[in-house]
């Protein structure tokens, strides 16, 4: 009675571990692809958001506006068709490493909203879906600033420590 409830505890644990294991297969379904709505951010190039499609990257950030540019995807590279740019690509869940020709890396981060904020980077600047976008990058943009340590002011704000100005003329004065 013992032994049968021993394999049969055996037989249980096989089987919910069987059901569990991942599928090695790389199917169409979920093969790898940087279609999609992403973002990146960095100290030295700022914020960005890219909506890739499957023949142009268009991109916008806060240096250089919107910006278009066709790929292709060769083996495990992207390489722009108009441009000597060419990135190794890098998968890892909802980010992208880029590892570039010219030593550059960048990492793309997918949009985790269901709903984007966007449907594409609008061309017209002085149109009112333009307008609207702008608005809610800067909103995204301020976000990732602040998650990097950097806040803004609107200059209304009384600053918590005194100026160096006035801490100058403290020491002056108790002199």
């Amino acid at each position: 009675m013992i032994r049968s409830i021993l394999y049969f505890l055996a037989f249980f644990i096989f089987a919910l571990s069987a059901c569990d294991s991942p599928n090695v297969k790389n199917t169409e379904g979920n093969k790898k692809s940087i279609i999609g709505k992403w973002h990146r951010f960095s100290l030295a190039n700022g914020y960005s958001e890219f909506d890739i499609d499957s023949q142009d990257i268009v991109f916008y950030n806060q240096k250089v506006g919107r910006f278009k540019l066709p790929y292709k995807i060769e083996n495990d590279s992207l390489k722009y068709l108009t441009n000597q740019y060419a990135a190794k690509i890098t998968y890892s869940g909802d980010s992208v490493l880029l590892e570039g020709n010219d030593g550059t890396k960048a990492t793309l981060h997918r949009f985790k909203e269901s709903q984007v904020p966007f449907k594409t980077i609008p061309e017209e600047k002085d149109s009112l879906s333009f307008a609207s976008y702008t608005a809610d990058f800067d909103k995204r943009l301020i976000g990732e600033f602040e998650k990097a340590g950097i806040k803004f002011s609107d200059g209304n704000e009384k600053p918590q420590e005194p100026a160096f100005g006035e801490l100058l003329k403290k020491k002056i004065n108790n002199k």
